[in-house]
């Protein structure tokens, strides 16, 4: 499969560096960090999950883009992959340009499919997204989220108050190359929410429907907000 996939890079002359092992890959990613991590599930020293929260766990690699490529497709397989941080999931067996289409994707950072300003929220900016840095706040504090991630907040935000539906947010995020299970958005929320520390109050949950950025939270006295869902 690594000739396959270096062989799909090089038609779209991007360069790529292999690893054979977990901690081969680890190594080379920290001496000189990748724009982007294909992984596959099986590795010889350490499952490809175990990387994957390895790499978001780095404060040098934790906003890495990743791809996990593997046989391994069974919808727990995607849902576990997406808790552990990855942005595509890939089953094998694969067609070369559809793998170069979602290298693509993620490498543009998703940003084409949403507004090219600023979102802000209210409020003294409590949570900002910069499209075009790629750089999120929250409640003040500089916020590492993912390019998969950070495109799902900006569909959220640029919705505030509004249910924005699970399948809505996947045709948004992933078009036609959308994966078959709509919890993989449910296992990205989860993250953010992580990551965003107290301001996760402004994400909530309506249940069996989808999510929203709540407009009470933002209107709420910071002493009195608390974590919701």
């Amino acid at each position: 499969m690594r000739a396959e996939v270096r062989s799909c890079l090089a038609d779209r002359q991007l360069a790529c560096r292999e690893a054979a092992t977990a901690s081969e890959a680890l190594e080379a990613a920290l001496e000189e960090p990748p724009d982007l991590v294909l992984v596959d599930l099986y590795l010889p020293d350490q499952s490809g999950l175990g990387l994957c929260r390895t790499f978001r766990e780095s404060p040098e690699l934790e906003s890495t883009p990743i791809i996990v490529l593997t046989s391994r497709a069974s919808e727990m397989d995607r849902v576990l992959a997406f808790e552990s941080g990855v942005d595509d999931f890939l089953a094998k067996p694969f067609y070369a340009p559809e793998l170069g289409a979602r290298v693509s994707a993620v490498l543009r950072g998703f940003g084409g499919r949403q507004r090219r300003d600023s979102a802000t929220l209210s409020k003294g900016g409590e949570i900002q997204v910069d499209v075009e840095s790629g750089r999120v706040v929250a409640g003040g504090q500089r916020v590492d989220l993912t390019p998969r991630e950070r495109d799902l907040l900006l569909a959220l935000l640029a919705e505030p108050g509004r249910v924005v539906r699970r399948r809505q947010l996947i045709d948004r995020l992933w078009g036609d190359e959308a994966p078959h299970s709509e919890r993989a958005i449910d296992a990205h929320i989860k993250s953010i929410r992580r990551k965003l520390g107290a301001a996760r109050i402004y994400l909530e949950t309506v249940r069996g429907v989808g999510y929203r950025v709540s407009e009470e939270g933002l209107a709420a006295s910071p002493d009195g907000a608390g974590p919701k869902n």
